[in-house]
C-alpha cells in the first residue's frame, strides 16, 4: 500500500480525488452463465414493434399517411387498447388493408 503523501500528490496533480478499492467478491464467468436468466420487458417489445413500423414507413414515404391514420384512429380508441393495437391498424390502413371504418368514408 502506497503512503499517503503519493495519494495526496497524485489527486493534486491531476485534480481528482483518489481512493483504494476494495475487493468485494469474486465469482467464476461459468457461475454467472448459470446463473443468468434473460428478462423480457413487454413494454420494450412493444416499442420495438412500434419504432419498426415507423421506420418501415419513414423508408417507404408512408410516413404523413401513417402518422394521420393514427391522429383519426387515436380519436375513436377506447381506453383499454394498446397503442401498439393502434400503430398495426394504421400500417394496414396505409398499406391499401382497409378496414371496415376506411370503407365507410
Amino acid at each position: 500500500m502506497l503512503r499517503q503523501e503519493i495519494y495526496e500528490k497524485v489527486s493534486e496533480d491531476f485534480g481528482v480525488s483518489v481512493g483504494v478499492a476494495n475487493v468485494l467478491g469474486y465469482k467464476k464467468l461459468s457461475d454467472e452463465k448459470d446463473e443468468y436468466e434473460p428478462k423480457v420487458f413487454k413494454n420494450a417489445s412493444d416499442e420495438l414493434s412500434i419504432n419498426e413500423i415507423i421506420s418501415i414507413a419513414i423508408e417507404d414515404g408512408k410516413y404523413q399517411h401513417l402518422q394521420r391514420e393514427i391522429y383519426r384512429l387515436n380519436q375513436k380508441k377506447h381506453p383499454r387498447i394498446k397503442e401498439l393495437t393502434i400503430y398495426k391498424k394504421a400500417w394496414k390502413d396505409t398499406n391499401g388493408n382497409t378496414t371496415t371504418n376506411t370503407k365507410r368514408r
